[in-house]
C-alpha cells in the first residue's frame, strides 16, 4: 500500500530565540535564513519514534494505538509505503523501537517493552529488508539469557559494521560495576562477547558507559562516558571508543570538558573521523574526532535541559546539523549559523539527500514528525 504523506507547514520563524539557549553565545555565530518546517503525519494516528535514513530512502520507526504496537515505514519520493513488521513473542507485540540500523537494504532494529514481576525490559531484535515491492521485518525471539537475566544492562541500539549488524548495550563485569558489552549475530541468533580486560571493560578506578553505536563504515564507533572513581571524587569524562571492525581491537577517546559531570551522547563518523554531541555540565559540548585525537569546538552557548539527549548530527551538503530545541545548528567552514528548529525537544534526527528529519517531543504530548530543506 502506497500512502502519499500529509504535511502541515510551519512558519518557524519566530523561535530563534527559544528557551535554554544563551544569546551571548562564543565563537563565530550568525543567524542564517529561517527554516520552513512541515509537519508529516503518519497514518492512523501512529506517533512516531525514530527515523534513519535507507540510501536515498527514509525509514520511519513508530509506535500504533493497537496491537502490534511496533509499526514501521519506508519514505520514497514523497510515498509512504508500509514495511510488514511481524512479532512473534509477547512482548514484541507491545514493543518500541530503541534503534534501527540500514545497510545495503538490510534492516536490524531492536525493540523494548516493560514486564515480568519487577518491570524490567524485554528486549525484543528484528531482521528484515528495506527494499523490493514488499519490505518487511520479522521479529527473531532469543533465548532469555542472551540480553535478560541477573547480569542485564540495558540495550544502546544498533549499528553495521560493514555488513555485519552489532548490538551495543551493557553487562555485568566479570570485574568490576557493567562492561560495555556488543551482541554479535549468526544468521538470527546473537551472542554476547566478552569484554572484561579490553578498554570496554570496567576497573575498579574507571566504570564505562556507552549510550550510542554508529558506524564508521566498515568499523564501529561507540559514545558514553568514563566514570573515574579515584582521587577522592567522582568524576564523569565524555568518552568515544572506536575500532576498525566489529571484532575490534577497540581504542578509548577521553574528550576534552570543563566540568567534573561530562558525557557524550551521540555521534556521527564516517571512517576515522567522529563528529561527537554531548553534554558538559548543562551545557551543549561538540567535539571533533580524528584517529585517536579529540578537538573541542567552539559552539554557541545553549544550555539543556535535565536528562536532554542531543541527537547524533546530520550531514547536507558539506554541512554539519545539530538539532536542539527550538533550534538547528548548521556547521559550516566558516563556524555556526542558528537556524530555526520546530517545536518540541528533538529525539531523533536523519538526512535524506537535502531535507533534513527530526522527531521531537514536547511536554507530555506524542512526538511528531517534521521536515524542513536548508
Amino acid at each position: 500500500m502506497l500512502v502519499v504523506l500529509a504535511v502541515a507547514v510551519l512558519a518557524a520563524g519566530c523561535q530563534v530565540g527559544a528557551p535554554g539557549r544563551s544569546t551571548s553565545g562564543s565563537g563565530a555565530v550568525t543567524t542564517a535564513q529561517p527554516l520552513t518546517w512541515a509537519e508529516l503525519t503518519l497514518p492512523d494516528g501512529v506517533e512516531p519514534v525514530t527515523v534513519v535514513p535507507a540510501d536515498d530512502a527514509l525509514v520511519i520507526g513508530g509506535f500504533a494505538t493497537d496491537r502490534p504496537r511496533p509499526v514501521m515505514f519506508i519514505v520514497r519520493d514523497q510515498r509512504l509505503t508500509p514495511i510488514q513488521v511481524e512479532p512473534h513473542s509477547p512482548y514484541a507485540f507491545v514493543a518500541r523501537w530503541v534503534s534501527i540500523a540500514v545497510a545495503d537494504g538490510h534492516l536490524v532494529a531492536v525493540g523494548g517493552a516493560r514486564g515480568g514481576a519487577h518491570a524490567n525490559v524485554r528486549w525484543t531484535v528484528w531482521q528484515g529488508s528495506a527494499t523490493g515491492r514488499t519490505p518487511q521485518l520479522v521479529e527473531h525471539p532469543q533465548p532469555f539469557g542472551v540480553f535478560g537475566g541477573w547480569g542485564a544492562g540495558d540495550l544502546t541500539g544498533v549499528a553495521f559494521a560493514g555488513a555485519e549488524p552489532v548490538i551495543a548495550g551493557a553487562w555485568a563485569s566479570e570485574r568490576t560495576g557493567n562492561d560495555v558489552s556488543l551482541w554479535r549475530a549468526s544468521e538470527d541468533r546473537w551472542a554476547r562477547q566478552d569484554s572484561t580486560g579490553t578498554p570496554l571493560g570496567s576497573t575498579p578506578t574507571a566504570l564505562n558507559g556507552a549510550r550510542f553505536i554508529a558506524t564508521t563504515g566498515q568499523g564501529l564507533a561507540l559514545a558514553g562516558s568514563v566514570t573515574d572513581l579515584g582521587g577522592g571524587s567522582v568524576v564523569s569524562v565524555p568518552a568515544l571508543w572506536f575500532a576498525s571492525g566489529p571484532q575490534g581491537p577497540w581504542t578509548l577517546v577521553r574528550l576534552p570538558a570543563a566540568q567534573s559531570i561530562a558525557e557524550a551522547h551521540s555521534a556521527r563518523c564516517e571512517q576515522s573521523r567522529c563528529l561527537v554531541v554531548g553534554a558538559d555540565g548543562d551545557a551543549l559540548a561538540v567535539w571533533d574526532v580524528q584517529g585517536s585525537t579529540p578537538t573541542r569546538l567552539t559552539t554557541p552557548q545553549v544550555v539543556l535541559a535535565d536528562k536532554q539527549v542531543v541527537p547524533p548530527p546530520v550531514g547536507i551538503a558539506g554541512s554539519s546539523y545539530i538539532a536542539l530545541p527550538g533550534l538547528v545548528l548548521e556547521g559550516t567552514s566558516r563556524g555556526w549559523d542558528e537556524r530555526t528548529g520546530p517545536p518540541g525537544a528533538p529525539m531523533a534526527a536523519a538526512a535524506v539527500g537535502d531535507v533534513l528529519y527530526l522527531v521531537t517531543r514536547q511536554g507530555d504530548g506524542p512526538n511528531r514528525l517534521w521536515s524542513a530543506r536548508p
